[in-house]
């Protein structure tokens, strides 16, 4: 029963890990896709001399950066968690 328990843990963890690798990769594309659309309005801040643009996607890709560092620090909180649940996983096995 004990066994059991723990390798249901060990799925627990298995699927956070998924999980947040996944939003690893999720903000990883949103923060490319702000960092493309600073790009787009800094050619255009050049090229129209239009300040707005160019500090509203300076906004947004700083922001989505913040996220994807947030993530990215959850991914390796879960990342440990995984291993650890792995490791009493074969503890209470062996």
């Amino acid at each position: 029963m004990l066994v059991v328990l723990v390798l249901l843990l060990q799925c627990y963890c298995y699927y956070y890990f998924y999980y947040f690798y996944n939003y690893k990769y999720y903000c990883h594309y949103y923060q490319s896709h702000y960092h493309y659309h600073y790009n787009q309005s800094h050619y255009r801040y050049y090229r129209y001399n239009h300040h707005y643009n160019y500090y509203y996607y300076h906004y947004y890709y700083y922001y989505y950066y913040y996220y994807y560092y947030y993530y990215y620090y959850y991914y390796y909180y879960y990342y440990f968690y995984y291993y650890y649940c792995y490791y009493y996983f074969y503890y209470y096995y062996y």
